[in-house]
């Protein structure tokens, strides 16, 4: 009976660790690839909403400058909200052309 408990103990557990191993080895592999692919899909969909943000304060200037340097409450606290919300998403203070048109929008006649 020793010699089998000696035999299980010597073979079988080292091959029931290594199996273990292998497959937490294999598990974090898996975890690992798809936090990668999540991590790379939620940089497209930052820069995507970075980019309409940034194109929404251009428009709201735009229509702005065509009223004759005008803006509305709502219109000033919305692009407050756009403003942040892009500053928020990074990298947005390096933008000087929207830092730019933000300041003269926030500063233009409301009406």
């Amino acid at each position: 009976m020793r010699t089998l408990w000696d035999f299980i103990v010597k073979y079988w557990l080292e091959t029931a660790f290594g199996i273990i191993v292998a497959s937490l080895s294999a598990a974090y592999a898996h975890l690992a690839k798809k936090f990668k692919a999540e991590k790379k899909k939620n940089a497209a969909i930052e820069s995507g909403l970075r980019g309409i943000l940034r194109i929404q304060i251009l428009d709201t200037y735009d229509r702005c400058v065509a009223d004759g340097r005008t803006i509305s409450v709502s219109r000033k606290d919305a692009v407050v909200s756009i403003y942040q919300s892009y500053i928020a998403l990074g990298d947005g203070e390096s933008d000087d052309t929207i830092k730019a048109l933000y300041e003269e929008l926030v500063h233009m006649k409301i009406i």
